[in-house]
This record gives structure tokens, C-alpha cells and sequence, in this order.
């Protein structure tokens, strides 16, 4: 219930709630008083006794007479026909057991609405205060959308741009492929190899945007709420890793077909040059090996085990209702000192190991508790390399180096390519 003063809003649970709403004192809450309960009407109760309180502090039983049934006043019958004191409705608990005495209850925030299996209920004065206390994190809903892509457009342009990426360079590499076997010289050779390798790259990525594209629709309305079974999947790793290899491969292929034709131009390779032997068609699949392989290792150092301190965004806890959403590093200070009475700690150099250890510790009944560490790739919906990330992350010298080396690679395209189109120009003058 809510009751609204000059200067704010005050939200009331359980017994209050129960007599506010009733007596038309809440600004928004209806009464929920449930028919008078008779005594064979509650089914959690004895049948043929009910039980009274006192005055004096004793209970009382009282068998009714023959055919006769005694009523009360002060019982919420639920929809399961238990039932409860009005003291548990609209108290953010599942008192009933079907999560009837919390329907209708305006001073509450549903975590799983529509949901019969998972009832949890928080406080609307916890809803969008920057802490996350619904565990699927719902209740910071700014933080967390429902659709793995926003905007109309933008998924659109996800389904078109990557079916034309697919079709396209399959063409490419289908032709480069037939074409490949007729090539005559070693400078043809290669200059269709590193084509046929921008081709291969933007084949990757198109079918990533088109997985993605796919992803959405799947969690479509529903994403807030699974948003750790999609980030914690092998599949949005896997995404990650497409996504990269593919776009370093067309970046890596690009930059040293723009070096190979400009050095081609100023030797002045233009007719075709030697043939294409057997030691021509090995260059050929060393540099694209070499392409592939470092496009690849760029794309998985950060998911390497040894790295883990590195390039772990967060830890998850599916089963520690206590620790809800992703918990980063800084997270468990609080938890720790409060556990381990130790007021002077810098958590940010343990290791995610050694945290797991000291939570782990802190239960002595279970000998396991399940967690996961967030990976590079599963901090953004849609699985993509963080390239900016904050000055204090551990993360920032990997990604400075991953955009030097882009940089240098564009670096090298638009020097190579401003030296052939100037050649080109004396060359017609």
C-alpha cells in the first residue's frame, strides 16, 4: 500500500497494508479481504478444532458442535485453500504457497511475473537503486533490457547485411575456388588468395550477424530474465570468437594485399611474373595460415585459463541467493569483511580462484557451490571484443595493443593504397 504525503511516498506491508488498503487510506491498493473463513474451509488446518488466542497468552481449543462450524473474521483464505493471518498478505513472502496472498498487492515488485515455479518479491523501493536484488535482475531494468538487439533497425540491419555477407562471399570463395587452379603466375596467385581470404572473413561475420539476429528472436520479450543462461552459454563465446577472427582475418588479409600490390607496382610487376610452382603455392598457404592462426589466437588468449584473473569480468553464484546477479571483484569486499572481520583488504589482487575459495568457506554444509566467471566476451548481450574498456581494468593493455594493431593495419592500407592510386595517375599522364 501506498500512502502519499507533501514530500514523499511510503509504502506499507502485511497487517498495515491489509488495514490501509481497507479502510481506503492507500492512494492505489484495493482490499483484499477474502470471504470469512469457516473452519472446514482452510485445508491446512485441523478440520474439526480451531484454534484461538487469549488474552492471557494461552491457546485454546475449541471443537465446534455437531454440524456447526465456527467462523473467523481474521483468516485470508488462499486460492489453494490454505490459509493464513492477514498479517502475511502482501508481505513480499509466499505465505499461501501459490503466491496468492501476494496478488494484487501494489507495494511489491514481481521478479518472475507470470512465473508459478520461481515466487520472489522485493520492496518498489528497490526497484532501479543501482543494486541488483532480484537474481534475475529484473528489477534494474535500465541495466538490463529485454532484447538481446535494440531498436528496429538495428535488427533489421542484422538479418539483411548478414544473409547479403553470406550469399555474396560464398559466391566469392565458390568462384575464387574454380578460378584458383587456372592461375598462371605467383603474383596472381596470391593476390587471389588474399581476396579469397577478405571473403572468407566477412563470410564469418555475416553469419555471425545473422546468429545473433537469430539469438534475438529467440529470447524475444524474455531476455532480462535468461540473460544468464545466454551469457554463460558456449554459444555466445563462440560468437565472440567468430566475430573477431572474422573481422581480423579481412583486416589482417586487406593489409597485406594493399602492401603485396603497392611493392608489385613499384617493382613494377604489372605483366604477370613467375609462374605458379609448387613454392609459390606454399608462400601462399603459409601467409594465409599465418593470417588465420593469428587471427585466431587474438580471438582466444582472453578465454585461456591462465588468464582468467585477466580478463574475467565478474563471477556468478546460481545457488547463493545472497549474492545475486554478476559479482565483480570489488562486490565481494563488502562480503568479506562482513564474514571474515577483516576491515582492511584489497580484493581487487585476489584472485578469482581465491575468492571462490573464501566463499566457498563460508559454507559448512555444502561442499560444493556451482559459480561461473564471466568471460571477455559475456559482458555485452551480444557477445562482441571489448575494445574500450575503463583505465583501471586489467583488461586495458590487451585492448590498446588489439587497437594499435588495427590502427597500424589501417595505416598500412591507406599509404599502400594512396601509392598505387598516384601511380596510376603518372602512369595515365
Amino acid at each position: 500500500a501506498v500512502v502519499s504525503t507533501q514530500s514523499r511516498s511510503r509504502y506499507y506491508f502485511g497487517e498495515i497494508y491489509h488495514l490501509l488498503s481497507c479502510s481506503d487510506r492507500c492512494s492505489n491498493a484495493e482490499c483484499l479481504k477474502s470471504p470469512i473463513a469457516a473452519g472446514k474451509s482452510c485445508s491446512n488446518q485441523r478440520q474439526e478444532k480451531i484454534y484461538t488466542l487469549q488474552g492471557d497468552g494461552r491457546i485454546t481449543l475449541v471443537r465446534p458442535a455437531e454440524g456447526e462450524w465456527f467462523t473467523i473474521d481474521r483468516t485470508f483464505i488462499c486460492e489453494n485453500h490454505n490459509c493464513i493471518p492477514y498479517g502475511k498478505v502482501c508481505d513480499l513472502v509466499d505465505d499461501c504457497g501459490d503466491g496468492s496472498d501476494e496478488k494484487g498487492c501494489v507495494n511489491h515488485f514481481d521478479c518472475n511475473p507470470g512465473s508459478n515455479m520461481s515466487l520472489e518479491y522485493i520492496p518498489l523501493s528497490s526497484v532501479g537503486d543501482g543494486t541488483y536484488d532480484c537474481v534475475n535482475l529484473r528489477d534494474e531494468m535500465t541495466r538490463c533490457t529485454d532484447d538481446v538487439i535494440s531498436g528496429t533497425f538495428l535488427k533489421v540491419s542484422c538479418w539483411v547485411i548478414g544473409m547479403m555477407s553470406v550469399v555474396l562471399n560464398s559466391v566469392v570463395l565458390f568462384r575464387g575456388g574454380i578460378s584458383l587452379s587456372r592461375v598462371k603466375s605467383s603474383s596472381a596467385l596470391l593476390d587471389r588468395a588474399l581476396i579469397m581470404m577478405i571473403g572468407l572473413g566477412d563470410l564469418l561475420v555475416g553469419g555471425y550477424l545473422l546468429c545473433i539476429a537469430a539469438v534475438d528472436v529467440s529470447y524475444r520479450d524474455s531476455f532480462c530474465g535468461r540473460q544468464y543462461e545466454w551469457l554463460l552459454s558456449w554459444k555466445c563465446v563462440a560468437l565472440g570468437v567468430i566475430s573477431t577472427v572474422g573481422s581480423q582475418v579481412s583486416l589482417f588479409s586487406m593489409t597485406v594485399l594493399s602492401v603485396f600490390r603497392k611493392r608489385s607496382i613499384a617493382k613494377g610487376l604489372l605483366c604477370p611474373g613467375d609462374r605458379a610452382n609448387k613454392r609459390a603455392y606454399v608462400k601462399v598457404m603459409a601467409i594465409t595460415g599465418g593470417i588465420i592462426l593469428l587471427s585466431t589466437l587474438l580471438a582466444v588468449i582472453p578465454l585461456l585459463q591462465r588468464f582468467e584473473d585477466v580478463f574475467g569480468n565478474a563471477i556468478y553464484y546460481p545457488d547463493v541467493d545472497f549474492i545475486k546477479g554478476f559479482y565483480r571483484k570489488l562486490d565481494f569486499a563488502p562480503l568479506i569483511v562482513e564474514y571474515y572481520g577483516r576491515t582492511r583488504l584489497d580484493v581487487t589482487l585476489f584472485s578469482w580462484g581465491s575468492l571462490r575459495r573464501l566463499t566457498q568457506n563460508m559454507f559448512t554444509t555444502r561442499d560444493h557451490l556451482e559459480s561461473h566467471v564471466v568471460s571477455f566476451y559475456s559482458s555485452d548481450p551480444v557477445c562482441l571484443f571489448k575494445y574500450f574498456v575503463d583505465w583501471d581494468d586489467p583488461q586495458r593493455p590487451y585492448t590498446i595493443t588489439m587497437l594499435m594493431l588495427n590502427f597500424v593495419c589501417f595505416v598500412l592500407i591507406s599509404v599502400s593504397y594512396v601509392a598505387v592510386n598516384r601511380f596510376t595517375v603518372q602512369s595515365s599522364s
